[in-house]
């Protein structure tokens, strides 16, 4: 079953988000996600939604994620008091 690994998280630099992101894009796009989108608001706030087939490959990529994440915070990048994490399975699509 198709799940989702949804983060939300403050921007502090948008543009070095956007840089640390594409310097990783091989290894992320090898995390075996169906897709991931980053969205973000005038307000600095992004949102980061990643599908995943299945939560075992989910689980997989989650060191991947964090050190994606723990880039954007020790980069000044993003406040890592910000970060909220929510997953969960897909139970109905239109």
């Amino acid at each position: 079953m198709a799940c989702y690994r949804i983060t939300r998280l403050k921007a502090l630099d948008s543009d070095k988000i956007k840089e640390i992101g594409e310097g990783m894009r091989d290894t992320i796009e090898a995390m075996g996600a169906d897709f991931i989108d980053v969205a973000q608001d005038n307000d600095g706030n992004m949102v980061v939604v990643a599908r995943y087939p299945d939560d075992s490959t989910m689980e997989a990529a989650t060191a991947t994620a964090q050190g994606a994440f723990g880039q954007m915070i020790t980069q000044g990048a993003a406040d890592g008091s910000s970060i909220d994490q929510w997953n969960g399975e897909v139970v109905m699509s239109f």
